[in-house]
């Protein structure tokens, strides 16, 4: 659905009198479910800590020697959010065919050995990354030569604004946004019977897509 079909939806599920044929110059009733709607899919984007699989992308860019610190602009990605360090690799070749892993580091940690006395300009294939207070990323050791970095990195997703505007969340459980947004047009026109419905569709779709689009946690086996 798009946004408009969104907004059309929770009318119909609302049984709010008359309809809406655009998101854009609204008032009223119509302006506040386009709101909703629009809230809804943020809250649920979210809900995550904005870590859900559809906001996961990847790219393979190649390094500048000499370069150790990177921000999204810096590599061409101007929708990026954050960087999933836990997926960083390096490689000599743009097969990746030599490909290694990148020990991730708490910034902190990276600071006091990366960014400390001589380490600072040892220049090397990279062994470690981290993410900075500035949200940039960081390689320690600076690369000596243009390796090719691979890496996940989420997307950072925009609010819905015209008509055809299509939610980043996958088509089957597009349905969530609906029912949040009724959930909150119950609450304003304090229907108890609309709530109850739309809290409890809205829990069993947003259930199926944390099953189906949570990232994945993968869970230590016992020490002993």
């Amino acid at each position: 659905m798009n946004f408009l079909q969104l907004c059309q939806r929770v009318f119909q599920e609302g049984g709010i009198s008359g309809s809406i044929t655009s998101v854009t110059n609204q008032t009223g009733e119509a302006q506040r479910v386009v709101n909703w709607v629009n809230a809804a899919y943020q809250q649920i984007l979210n809900d995550q800590s904005m870590n859900w699989n559809f906001q996961h992308s990847v790219s393979t860019i190649q390094l500048t020697p000499g370069i150790g610190t990177y921000s999204f602009t810096d590599l061409g990605i101007p929708d990026g959010a954050q960087w999933d360090i836990n997926s960083m690799r390096v490689a000599k070749s743009s097969t990746l065919a030599d490909e290694t892993m990148l020990a991730p580091m708490r910034f902190p940690e990276f600071r006091d050995f990366w960014l400390f006395s001589a380490n600072r300009l040892v220049q090397s294939r990279p062994l470690n990354c981290t993410v900075n207070n500035q949200t940039e990323l960081q390689l320690g050791p600076i690369p000596d030569q243009a390796y090719y970095l691979n890496f996940e990195w989420l997307l950072q997703l925009s609010s819905l604004v015209a008509n055809t505007d299509v939610p980043a969340i996958p088509a089957r459980f597009q349905l969530v946004i609906v029912w949040r947004a009724l959930r909150e047009y119950g609450l304003f026109e304090a229907a108890p019977e609309v709530v109850a419905r739309a809290e409890r569709n809205y829990k069993e779709v947003m259930l199926q897509l944390e099953l189906d689009q949570s990232y994945e946690v993968v869970v230590a086996g016992a020490l002993c």
